[in-house]
């Protein structure tokens, strides 16, 4: 029993040391070494054609044991009593376990998130784990049904396991630190679109995204949470790039005893998960003047589209809400709007505005 241990050890550290080239050479040398000495012991009918030596190599030492070929002389049974099929079993064993072991590797780095995906380019980046509120920014933005496929990557510290392993668009990343240039570039920091930080505490919340605003695009969109308006506001100072949001349950419940049902429409237009919603669109290149009434009209008739919002700035500064029917639109102002789905700026004719 305890050689038997001893053996099962062995054989998982061999697996483990043993490269994929020196895996391949060794399964080759075993046949070739083996059609070699079938040579010597004139096995004829075993060597009469290489594929069908290697199709009879593949039975023995895997001992399937079709016999439909086996030596005839009483060298080639030597061979294989004495050389084949222990060598033969020896690396078969060894390839299986490496195998075995490669898919095991696989899973278990994308459960513990030790994957690197400085591949990625394009993608999200959810920062920092809570699984109330991350499930439920997971939920809507899976929820936008005409969103671009953009690969979702959840970063943590904390000393967890992937939440949501069966789930192709969202892929697990752990961390030491967000402040580790080398593990930012592993998360593709730089190619990143769309960034969330939502620390547990206002804090983390700030420390995190001070350190990844120096490596991040210019181009990303940044969003980070606070409960602390002043912990918002010096980020700002600091990062006027960040686009920060606060918690405003007191405004909410304020409102909601003033104009009863105010909390219903601000819960429906910030959810994409049923019906109409609040979208952004950037305008493109314009070869006339439009203004925002116009626009308005047309695109309520034409798209269903209703209008609220007008900013120069993508984090939505100096944002105009329900401005003059005068306001002139140009190129490369954010649009807010309420629709039942994303409408992209492609889909509008914008010559039809003017």
């Amino acid at each position: 029993m305890h050689f038997s241990l001893k053996l099962k050890k062995y054989f998982r550290q061999l697996t483990s040391e043993l490269t994929w080239p020196t895996m391949f050479f060794l399964v080759l040398a075993q046949a070739v070494s083996t059609y070699l000495l079938f040579v010597l012991a004139d096995e004829k009918e075993l060597i009469h054609h290489p594929l069908q030596f290697l199709y009879y190599n593949m039975v023995v030492v895997s001992t399937v044991g079709f016999g439909d070929f086996s030596p005839v002389t009483d060298a080639g049974k030597m061979i294989v009593s004495f050389f084949q099929i222990p060598s033969g079993l020896i690396i078969f064993a060894t390839f299986i376990g490496k195998v075995t072991q490669f898919f095991i590797n696989i899973a278990r780095s994308t459960m513990n998130g030790s994957n690197d995906f400085s591949h990625l380019s394009g993608h999200i980046l959810l920062l920092c784990w809570d699984k109330h509120s991350t499930e439920q920014i997971i939920k809507l933005i899976l929820g936008d049904k005409k969103r671009q496929k953009r690969q979702i990557l959840l970063c943590v510290t904390d000393l967890m396991e992937n939440p949501f392993p069966e789930t192709d668009e969202i892929s697990f990343a752990r961390l030491t630190t967000f402040s580790d240039p080398d593990e930012l570039q592993r998360i593709a920091l730089a190619k990143a679109e769309r960034i969330i930080v939502d620390g547990k505490s206002d804090d983390e919340t700030l420390s995190i995204a001070l350190s990844i605003a120096t490596y991040a695009s210019k181009d990303a969109n940044i969003s980070a949470y606070f409960f602390d308006k002043s912990k918002a506001d010096l980020l700002k100072r600091h990062c006027p790039q960040i686009e920060c949001s606060t918690d405003n349950s007191a405004q909410m419940m304020v409102r909601s005893m003033q104009d009863p049902g105010s909390s219903q429409v601000t819960e429906r237009l910030l959810s994409t998960l049923s019906g109409a919603t609040l979208y952004c669109l950037q305008i493109p290149e314009l070869k006339h003047k439009v203004t925002f009434g116009p626009a308005f009209n047309k695109l309520k008739a034409d798209k269903g589209m209703i209008l609220v919002g007008l900013s120069h700035f993508k984090n939505g500064d100096n944002m105009q809400l329900n401005p003059q029917s005068t306001s002139e639109i140009k190129t490369g102002d954010y649009l807010h709007y309420i629709a039942n789905e994303r409408i992209t700026s492609s889909e509008i004719n914008w010559d039809a505005l003017s």
